[in-house]
């Protein structure tokens, strides 16, 4: 006689890993597509504005997913991604509000992507940090 038990299924977490990368790939290909119509959209007549519309419910499902995330995490796991963001938020204002002011007097004006890459950098080295302190 087999006491064997059966092979265990998806666990709810891996459940919620793949939750939240269906709901973020879906975002971040609704968001590029808007991009891509939105630098087309002269050559067809239609206003810029209109294609570029889609990037609302693209951030709606990018935005879902990573809260999703962050909500069917335990209580170590949240306290990890709530110390990595506030390590970004005060890593990246001050550096974003330094360069603003800079760009007074001696800097070029500078894209406005460049504060959401200091912020990117930002959150990534608050992961790290928070990686390396609850190791």
């Amino acid at each position: 006689m087999s006491t064997a038990t059966p092979p265990p299924g998806p666990s709810a977490r891996s459940r919620a890993n793949r939750s939240f990368a269906l709901r973020f790939v879906a975002g971040a290909v609704l968001y590029g597509l808007a991009l891509v119509l939105a630098g087309f959209s002269a050559d067809i007549g239609v206003p810029a504005w209109l294609p570029a519309l889609l990037v609302l419910p693209a951030v709606g499902l990018m935005a879902w997913a990573n809260i999703e995330m962050y909500r069917s995490g335990d209580e170590f796991e949240r306290r990890k991604i709530a110390e990595a963001i506030l390590l970004a938020f005060v890593i990246a204002t001050p550096l974003i509000l330094a360069v603003g002011v800079l760009q007074f007097y001696l800097l070029p004006e500078l894209n406005w992507i460049f504060a959401f890459s200091i912020l990117m950098l930002g959150w990534i080295a608050g992961t790290i940090v928070s990686a390396v302190r609850y190791r």
